[in-house]
């Protein structure tokens, strides 16, 4: 799994386009988000206008266009019992 991580990438050009390395599926997307998982981690891309204009499985490469204004990574939070009893 390390090795995944190292091939991630993230590139935005003025907000309005996306490139992506390391996109393992499209969960869902519309106009308004992009639902990927990346690496084994789920992301949530937020914004208007978004159209995804190419994706390749085999490459794990992902372009979009549109107006993008957030961009979240979903990671597993640690239980509470385990972050109040360090």
């Amino acid at each position: 799994m390390e090795n995944q991580l190292n091939n991630d990438k993230l590139e935005i050009t003025g907000r309005k386009r996306l490139a992506m390395c390391g996109v393992e599926t499209v969960d869902g997307f519309s106009e308004q988000a992009l639902n990927l998982t990346v690496s084994g981690m789920k992301v949530k891309i937020t914004g208007e206008k978004i159209k995804i204009t190419a994706f390749n499985k085999a490459t794990g490469t992902l372009t979009a266009d549109g107006i993008f204004n957030e961009i979240k990574y979903n990671a597993k939070k640690t239980p509470l019992l385990k972050r109040i009893f360090k």
